[in-house]
């Protein structure tokens, strides 16, 4: 029978993630979130429009319109934040995905635990020319990740170079 033995490890000698060069998503992103944004923002027009024909207090109203201005328009700063953020980087044996500007989240997917890779594209994905990769992971939850806003060319270029990986690294 073999001594097991269960070294310890220099974090030190553990890569950074923090140094990787990230790539950025495509900012026809950041127009697409703004529109969804802007079809929700005339949605609360149109029921504020509603409130004031049935003639509410005036009072109310305003207080309506002023909540969904500070409401939209933090969702629109929120977008622009959030556009300055994204990124991802592909290296040796995994694959890593940033995003978040007030709490910065970074998650690193060995390719062992990927199972699986997907391309997504909606209507409006397909009028920007950009789709979403989803990356599917084993075992966990919130393990999986989806990258937004990438060319197609270059999410089937991930998808591929991530399906070479997995299918090296069977057993």
């Amino acid at each position: 029978m073999e001594n097991f033995t269960n070294n310890s490890i220099d974090i030190d000698t553990l890569p950074k993630y923090e140094e990787v060069s990230f790539q950025s998503i495509s900012k026809a992103y950041l127009i697409k979130a703004s529109i969804l944004n802007l079809v929700f923002l005339c949605l609360a027009v149109i029921g504020w429009v509603v409130l004031f024909y049935f003639e509410l207090n005036q009072l109310q109203l305003n207080l309506f319109l002023v909540g969904v201005v500070l409401y939209f328009g933090f969702k629109f700063w929120n977008i622009i934040q959030l556009q300055k953020n994204y990124g991802f980087a592909l290296r040796e044996k995994d694959i890593l995905y940033r995003r978040g500007y007030l709490v910065n989240k970074t998650t690193v997917v060995p390719f062992n635990r990927i199972q699986h890779v997907s391309i997504t594209r909606d209507v409006l994905d397909k009028m920007f020319k950009i789709s979403s990769l989803k990356i599917y992971t084993a075992g966990g939850s919130g393990g999986d990740i989806i990258i937004p806003g990438l060319a197609p060319n270059l999410a089937q270029r991930l998808k591929e170079a991530l399906a070479a990986k997995l299918t090296t690294n069977e057993v």
